[in-house]
C-alpha cells in the first residue's frame, strides 16, 4: 500500500505540472487565436468601410465629371448664340427647356457679359427659394469654367454646380450654369445595393441622408483626416468614416456610417465556439497527461536518485542502469555519458585555469595597444569622411549649376534673336497698321456710299471694332515682348557665363534677377495669396565677387524662404506672407539681410542648418546641400559671412556679409 501510495504521489508531481502547463498554453493559444479573429474581424469591417468611403468619393466626382460633360455639349450650339446675341429669351426657353427634362437638371442659369441673367431655370422644388449663387454667376459672366456647390437661402439645400463659356466665332457672348441637387435621392443611388448608410452634412448641418432617422437628431461625425471611427448616435453605435467633397469655394462632407451590431454578434458567436473548443480540448490534454505523467514517472525515480547521489556526494563514478532502449532508455545513456564528461571538464577546467592566469597579463597589454591604435584610426577615418561629404556635396552642386548655368544662358541666347527681331518690327508694324487705318479712313470719308459687296464686306469684317482693337493687340504685343526681354537679361545676369568668374558686378542687379526668375513662387497661389516683396537697397558700390555663385546663394535663401512662408501659410501661423529684403554698407563690407515672417527655425535646426545634406524637407522635397553650399561660397569664396538669427514664432533673418575689395 505504501508503494502504491508513493508512486502516486510521484505520479501527481508529474501530471499535474504538465497538465497546468498544457492547459495553460492551449488557452493562450484560443485567446490569441480569438483576439486575432476579432481583430481581424473588425479589421476587415473598417476596410470595407474604407473602400465604399472612396467609392462614394468616386461617385461624387463621377456626378461632377457628367455635369461637366453636360455643360460641354451645351454651350456648344449654334441656336444657342443666336439666342444669347439677340437676347431672345423664348428662343432660349424652347432649347433649354428639354435639355432640362432629359438630363434631369435642377437648374439653368444664362447670364451675358454684363452679368445680366437671361433665363433661370429650376425644378419645382426650387421655384421659391434663392439661391446664393454669386461666386459661380460672377465667373460664368467673365467665361471661367468653375466647379463648386451652391447653398439654399434658409434652407438645407445644396446643389453641384459647373460653370462654362458660351462662345461664338465673334469672340465671348456670356457663360451658363448648370446643376443638381445633393439630395436623398442621389445618396441612395450611390448606396444602392449596401447595407451602409450615407449622410451629407454643410456647416455641421444635415443636408441628405439615406435613412429616416438620420434626421430625428444632431451628428457628431469624426473629420474627414481620421481612420474608421465609432461614434454613437441615439444609442446606437455605428462604424464612421468621413471624406471631404470640394468644390472651388465650398465644401461637403459625406461620411459612411455602418452599425456595429452586426460585428458583435460576430465577435460573440466566435468567442462561444473557442469556449466550446475550450473544454472539450480541456479535457482530452487531462486525460493524455495523466496516462504519459504515470507511464514515465517509474523509469524517471531511478534516474533521479542516481543524479542526487552524484551531486551531493560529488562522485563521477556513479552509472545508472540501462534496462530499456526507448526514451527513459536514452536518457539513463545521456546521463551517464553527461556524468563522465562533468568528470572530464572539471579536470581541464583545472589545468586551463593555470594556462589562462598566464595569459591574461600578456591579453591585457595587447588589448590596449589594439585599443589606442583603432582609435587613431576612427579620428582619421572620420576626419576622412567629413572631407569626403564635403567635396561630395561641392562636386554635386557645382556640376548642377554648370549645367543649369549653360541650360539658361543657351535658353537665353536662343530666344534673345527672335524676341529682338519681333520687338524690332513692332514699330513698323504699328506705323504701317496706321498708315492702312488712315487710308481707309480716308477712303470712308470721300466714298461714303461704296458698293453693296463693299458694304456687305465692311459689315462682315468689322471694321469700326478692328479699328479700335487693332492698335490695342498691337500695344499688348510690344508689352509682351519687352517682358520676354526683360526675363532674357535676367536670366543673363543670374548664369553669368558671358562673363569672366571673378569680375566687378552690382549686387542689387543679382538680387533683382533671382526674384524675377522666383517670380511664379511669388504669385497668388490657388491656396494661399501673393507673398510680398519689400526691397530697401542702401547706396552699394560695385563688387568684386564670383557673380554667378553669389546669385546661387541669394536663389538658396529665397527659395527657402518661400517654402518657410507657404507652410507657415498653410499652418495657419502667417496669413500675410513678407519677405524683406535690405542692403548697407558697414565700414568695408557690404551687408546684405534677407528676412520672412514665417514660423521661424528651433536652435536644435539652427545648430546643424550648415551641414551638407541637412535638412527639414520631406523626402524627394530637397537635397540638404543649398544652405551649406552657401556658406562655403560665402567664407571660402569670397571671405565673407552667412549667419541665420530666427526665433520660434518670429520669423528668419539671413545675414550675409561682403567684402569690399
Amino acid at each position: 500500500m505504501q508503494i502504491f501510495f508513493r508512486r502516486l504521489n510521484l505520479s501527481q508531481k508529474i501530471v499535474i505540472p504538465l497538465l497546468a502547463v498544457s492547459l495553460s498554453v492551449f488557452m493562450l493559444g484560443l485567446v490569441t487565436l480569438g483576439y486575432w479573429f476579432t481583430d481581424s474581424l473588425e479589421q476587415t469591417f473598417r476596410q470595407n468601410i474604407k473602400d465604399f468611403a472612396e467609392r462614394v468619393d468616386q461617385d461624387l466626382r463621377f456626378e461632377q465629371e457628367i455635369l461637366e460633360t453636360q455643360i460641354d455639349l451645351m454651350t456648344d450650339r449654334d441656336m444657342l448664340y443666336q439666342a444669347i446675341e439677340q437676347r431672345d429669351q423664348g428662343l432660349l426657353l424652347q432649347k433649354l427647356l428639354p435639355l432640362q427634362s432629359v438630363l434631369k437638371l435642377d437648374w439653368i442659369k444664362v447670364v451675358d457679359l454684363q452679368g445680366n441673367v437671361l433665363i433661370d431655370l429650376r425644378s419645382k422644388s426650387l421655384h421659391q427659394v434663392e439661391l446664393l449663387d454669386k461666386v459661380i454667376s460672377s465667373s460664368a459672366s467673365s467665361g471661367a469654367r468653375l466647379m463648386d456647390l451652391v447653398d439654399v437661402e434658409g434652407g438645407q439645400q445644396v446643389l453641384q454646380v459647373v460653370s462654362n463659356s458660351i462662345k461664338s466665332s465673334a469672340g465671348l457672348l456670356g457663360g451658363m450654369i448648370i446643376g443638381k441637387k445633393v439630395d436623398d435621392t442621389l445618396l441612395k443611388k450611390i448606396a444602392a445595393g449596401s447595407s451602409k448608410h450615407l449622410i451629407v452634412q454643410r456647416h455641421n448641418q444635415l443636408v441628405a441622408a439615406t435613412f429616416r432617422e438620420a434626421k430625428q437628431g444632431t451628428w457628431e461625425i469624426p473629420p474627414p483626416d481620421l481612420p474608421v471611427t465609432q461614434i454613437t448616435f441615439q444609442n446606437q453605435k455605428y462604424l464612421a468614416k468621413s471624406i471631404l467633397f470640394k468644390g472651388a469655394s465650398q465644401s461637403l462632407t459625406t461620411t459612411v456610417l455602418y452599425p456595429i451590431s452586426p460585428l458583435e454578434v460576430a465577435k460573440w458567436k466566435l468567442w462561444r465556439r473557442l469556449g466550446v473548443l475550450y473544454v472539450f480540448g480541456s479535457s482530452v490534454v487531462a486525460v493524455i497527461g495523466f496516462l504519459i505523467g504515470r507511464a514515465i514517472s517509474r523509469p524517471l525515480q531511478a534516474l533521479t536518485q542516481v543524479a542526487q547521489r552524484v551531486t551531493q556526494d560529488s562522485n563521477f563514478d556513479l552509472q545508472a542502469s540501462v534496462t530499456t532502449k526507448d526514451e527513459v532508455g536514452i536518457l539513463a545513456m545521456s546521463l551517464n555519458k553527461l556524468i563522465q564528461e562533468v568528470k572530464r571538464l572539471l579536470a581541464e577546467q583545472y589545468e586551463s585555469h593555470q594556462k589562462l592566469e598566464a595569459y591574461n597579463q600578456t591579453l591585457v597589454q595587447q588589448v590596449d595597444e589594439r585599443t589606442q591604435a583603432l582609435s587613431q584610426k576612427n579620428i582619421a577615418l572620420k576626419r576622412t569622411l567629413q572631407k569626403l561629404k564635403l567635396t561630395q556635396s561641392q562636386l554635386i552642386q557645382q556640376e548642377k549649376m554648370s549645367s543649369l548655368g549653360q541650360l539658361v544662358a543657351g535658353i537665353a541666347h536662343e530666344i534673345n534673336n527672335p524676341v529682338n527681331f519681333i520687338y524690332g518690327n513692332l514699330k513698323y508694324t504699328d506705323d504701317y497698321t496706321q498708315q492702312l487705318l488712315w487710308l481707309l479712313e480716308l477712303y470712308q470719308k470721300h466714298y461714303p456710299h461704296p458698293e453693296p459687296e463693299i458694304q456687305q464686306a465692311h459689315k462682315e469684317a468689322e471694321i469700326e471694332y478692328l479699328t479700335e482693337d487693332l492698335p490695342k493687340i498691337l500695344s499688348s504685343m510690344k508689352m509682351g515682348a519687352n517682358r520676354i526681354r526683360e526675363i532674357v537679361l535676367s536670366l543673363r545676369i543670374f548664369s553669368r557665363l558671358d562673363e569672366a568668374e571673378f569680375k566687378t558686378a552690382d549686387v542689387h542687379e543679382g538680387i533683382d534677377s533671382t526674384l524675377l526668375i522666383l517670380q511664379h513662387r511669388l504669385k497668388t497661389q490657388s491656396k494661399r495669396p501673393q507673398i510680398q516683396v519689400v526691397k530697401e537697397y542702401g547706396e552699394l558700390p560695385l563688387i568684386q565677387c564670383f557673380a554667378g555663385q553669389l546669385n546661387q546663394v541669394f536663389m538658396n535663401i529665397l527659395a527657402n524662404a518661400i517654402d518657410a512662408l507657404e507652410e507657415a501659410f498653410y499652418n495657419g501661423l502667417c496669413p500675410k506672407p513678407l519677405i524683406h529684403i535690405t542692403s548697407t554698407q558697414e565700414d568695408k563690407n557690404a551687408v546684405i539681410k534677407i528676412a520672412d515672417n514665417g514660423t521661424g527655425i528651433s536652435q536644435e535646426v539652427q545648430a546643424r542648418l550648415f551641414e551638407p545634406f541637412f535638412t527639414t524637407k520631406a523626402v524627394g522635397q530637397g537635397t540638404g546641400m543649398g544652405l551649406s553650399i552657401s556658406y562655403q561660397i560665402m567664407t571660402e569664396k569670397h571671405g565673407g559671412s552667412l549667419q541665420c538669427i530666427s526665433f520660434p514664432g518670429q520669423g528668419t533673418e539671413f545675414i550675409i556679409t561682403l567684402p569690399i575689395r
